[in-house]
């Protein structure tokens, strides 16, 4: 059986899992903030958005510590799901 587009295979999510234990073992921000958006966008997929902001957050997070350009975009996520304050960044 084939997922709906965006949600993740149980191998996909164990593996994604995997990579986000390795992650936070070396400390890759970068991997951590785009494992955290990949983990975001399947639960959006899947229509849980409490997980999805869950995971949004924790890439935004890494995000601003790793000084990534891709924090701006998750921070309008968040905001759009009034999980957070629009910032300049």
């Amino acid at each position: 059986m084939t997922a709906p587009h965006g949600v993740m295979s149980a191998e996909e999510a164990a593996a994604l899992n995997a990579a986000l234990l390795e992650a936070h073992a070396c400390h890759d921000l970068a991997a951590l903030v785009d494992l955290y958006a990949r983990a975001a966008d399947s639960q959006e997929g899947a229509g849980d958005i409490d997980a999805a902001c869950f995971f949004l957050t924790q890439a935004f997070v890494f995000g601003l510590e790793a000084g990534d350009a891709r924090a701006a975009e998750l921070n309008r996520r968040l905001v759009a799901y009034g999980r957070a304050w629009p910032l300049d960044l």
